[in-house]
């Protein structure tokens, strides 16, 4: 880090577009996640629907390589707790 603000303002400008890939990637999982929600729900009240089915097949396996991409939405707990929190015991 330098001290003047424009020396840093490439690295800012990296580091909002780092944020907004992020928050794009946290979107689109968040939003699969819903409709496999609500995808599951429908076959497990209509079993014989091939579409339905297929519809819950493709979202698994959409969400899978959103995980593949970043790990980091499919983990227990969130980084931030790892990196910011203090150790348990």
């Amino acid at each position: 880090m330098s001290m003047w603000l424009y020396d840093d303002a490439r690295e800012l400008e990296e580091f909002q577009n780092y944020q907004k890939e992020v928050r794009r990637l946290e979107r689109e999982y968040l939003e699969i996640r819903v409709l496999l929600r609500d995808a599951e729900e429908d076959y497990r009240k209509e079993p014989d629907s091939e579409y339905l089915k297929a519809k819950v097949k493709y979202l698994k396996k959409r969400q899978k390589d959103l995980e593949s991409q970043a790990a980091r939405l499919a983990a227990d707990h969130p980084l931030e707790i790892s990196l910011f929190a203090p150790p348990h015991g």
